[in-house]
């Protein structure tokens, strides 16, 4: 990990998140009883104390930013469901030659590459989740006490969420970044920019989750219970919107990941092939 690029990271995204507060602190009216507050330390410009506080304050909100932006990069693996359907998607447009790479390589990505496209594929599709399709009004489809449905549901639910197969998905994602890493592809700058593009989207679509459910919760402890019904649909709202967020960046990072796995499987494939077929 480079600690420059990761450090920029969680500066920015842990700013954006303290730098929201302080706007919903602004706009519950609490900013003149910070400021009092801070006026109130009585500390004087000509003072040999001055210096040492205010370098030392500086410090701790350096180290502040930088762990607010950490904890959010952790706590984005909420949206892994969405990425590991994202990452589904391009085993299966990669498919005529992923095969035979994974047979290459099944003592150990074997297992965890089939287990994770059968998984994938038993889950329900969105146009079988909606409403107003046939196969949702069957009757089979409201016997909720039914164990097969139960453990059906349980286990969609789990993939939404990012867990169940999670640990498939990041060996094979591991797998394939270590597997172009060891190439010296000059493309490798690409491929950590878009890396870390995708890390700090998925950062700050959490950054902006988190604040709307703050908000809500603020609102309501200010006695504004009575738009509650317009209010409470906000996070969820959000939540698309940071779905929409997180799913450029991680699609075109997979794109590039996919893009140097192949190239990078050429170049090792090609010379085997010409050294099997000389006499």
């Amino acid at each position: 990990m480079q600690i420059d690029r990761r450090f920029a990271d969680y500066a920015l995204t842990g700013g954006f998140f303290l730098i929201g507060h302080m706007g919903m602190l602004w706009a519950a009216g609490y900013w003149p009883t910070i400021r009092d507050g801070l006026q109130g330390l009585g500390l004087e410009p000509n003072t040999l104390l001055t210096p040492i506080v205010t370098g030392f304050a500086g410090a701790l909100a350096v180290i502040a930013v930088f762990v607010v932006g950490l904890i959010l990069d952790l706590s984005a693996s909420v949206f892994r469901g969405e990425e590991m359907k994202i990452f589904a998607r391009h085993l299966d447009h990669n498919s005529e030659w992923m095969t035979s790479f994974i047979e290459a390589h099944k003592a150990y990505c074997g297992a965890d590459y089939e287990t994770f496209r059968r998984v994938i594929r038993e889950l329900p599709t969105p146009r079988a989740g909606q409403i107003f399709t046939s196969k949702f009004w069957k009757p089979e489809e409201f016997k909720f006490w039914k164990p097969e449905k139960l453990r059906r549901d349980f286990e969609a639910t789990k993939v939404a969420w990012g867990f169940g197969i999670a640990s498939e998905y990041e060996r094979l994602l591991s797998f394939f970044t270590s597997y172009i890493g060891q190439s010296g592809s000059a493309q490798l700058t690409l491929m950590a920019d878009q890396y870390s593009l995708w890390r700090t989207a998925r950062a700050i679509a959490m950054a902006l989750w988190l604040l709307a459910i703050e908000a809500v919760l603020v609102s309501n402890i200010f006695g504004l219970v009575a738009a509650a019904a317009i209010i409470l649909p906000i996070p969820w709202i959000v939540f698309g919107l940071t779905i929409f967020i997180i799913r450029g960046p991680y699609s075109r990072m997979c794109f590039t990941l996919f893009s140097l796995l192949y190239m990078t499987c050429e170049k090792q494939i090609v010379p085997r092939t010409n050294a099997d077929r000389a006499p």
